[in-house]
């Protein structure tokens, strides 16, 4: 397939890149620097410009939209808000008057809001309440909803991935170090961490896929970094939070079941202080 990848420099979009091309894929980057990545040129272009959206986009049969301002903070609120919401709804627009039908596209796990709340109950999967905290958390939502706007309108097929803790794997030691010292500050994350490989994994399942749902798609890791189970750690750091039969042993409170049923989403690359997956 002829693939775009958005946000082809970032934490996971070079990932995508090698996974795709990797997996035998044309594969196009676009990014808003001038980069080169998986030996491929990426084509600079600003998202929040519908033409270059439809200049990067033409000819692709899916896309792979992780282009966006990664989090809150990095620029001025009202702009991660208004960039992100108009970068996500040209790619979209984009996608359906070009003909191209599915697409994956980066939400987050900060729409459930762990950071301030504890979650409602465990394992959290896509009926969790939404909480956005911040405006990155908040244009999330509204790329979701725009998603359900395309699908139903123009029959597209959006999967929307709700990311918690994706990493690359050189972040990963400090990462881990960080939760085993103070586990009560990394609850936000309820201790999982993603590998960045895993997600690249977890798009190109969902392109490849033949039958796939529209919809939001929780994506994490399999198990807590901590050497103790999942459960333990809720009773301890989530007062209130219902226990719902399915958190066993270090299984991630962040239920993957639905990404698992629909393209086969099972992480490889899990994390501890015991088993580490640095890149050869």
């Amino acid at each position: 397939m002829r693939l775009v990848v958005t946000g082809a420099s970032g934490r996971i979009g070079r990932y995508c890149m090698r996974e795709l091309a990797e997996a035998g894929h044309a594969v196009s980057g676009v990014d808003r620097v001038t980069a080169t990545v998986a030996g491929i040129r990426l084509l600079t272009a600003d998202l929040t410009h519908a033409g270059d959206v439809y200049g990067a986009l033409a000819g692709a049969d899916a896309v792979v939209h992780m282009g966006a301002w990664a989090n809150a903070g990095i620029v001025p609120d009202v702009r991660t808000y208004a960039d992100n919401v108009t970068a996500t709804f040209n790619v979209f627009q984009a996608c359906a008057d070009l003909g191209i039908r599915r697409v994956v596209s980066a939400s987050s796990a900060q729409v459930y809001g762990f950071a301030a709340h504890p979650p409602v109950y465990v394992p959290a999967d896509e009926e969790h309440p939404l909480r956005p905290t911040n405006c990155y958390a908040a244009a999330k939502i509204a790329g979701e909803e725009a998603a359900s706007y395309f699908s139903a309108r123009y029959g597209l097929r959006i999967l929307s991935f709700r990311i918690m803790g994706a990493r690359a794997p050189d972040e990963m030691d400090a990462n881990l170090d960080r939760i085993h010292q103070n586990p009560a500050a990394d609850s936000g994350l309820l201790w999982t961490r993603t590998d960045a490989r895993d997600v690249a994994a977890a798009a190109r399942q969902a392109v490849e896929a033949d039958q796939v749902e529209s919809g939001p798609y929780n994506i994490t890791g399999a198990e807590v970094a901590m050497e103790v189970d999942s459960a333990s750690l809720i009773q301890r750091y989530c007062g209130g939070t219902e226990i719902r039969p399915g958190l066993q042993g270090k299984v991630s409170p962040l239920s993957c079941a639905r990404a698992r049923r629909v393209f086969g989403y099972a992480p490889r690359f899990g994390w501890s202080l015991r088993l580490r997956h640095p890149e050869s």
